[in-house]
């Protein structure tokens, strides 16, 4: 079987065009992908945050004693039995 050059060369010439196409996608994907990282972590802090002040002002709204740390409320006592 004979192989022709400029055949040969063609084949070279595309192996070498998907190798860049393939550092190319690779390099923004990492890219990409930090920025998508970046944004739901900053989407999910925000949520915590907010179902944090939630929870702190529902747990005032029924006059319980709000825990920070543990986030937890205990009702008052007039409201236990609620």
């Amino acid at each position: 079987m004979r192989f022709n050059k400029k055949a040969a060369q063609s084949l070279i010439e595309y192996g070498l065009i998907l190798a860049l196409v393939a550092v190319v996608a690779i390099a923004a994907l990492q890219i990409l992908g930090q920025r998508v990282n970046n944004a739901a972590t900053t989407a999910g802090e925000n949520i915590e945050a907010t179902s944090q002040n939630a929870a702190q002002a529902y747990c005032q709204s029924i006059n319980g004693q709000w825990n920070a740390e543990t986030g937890v409320c205990t009702p008052a006592a007039n409201n236990a039995g609620e």
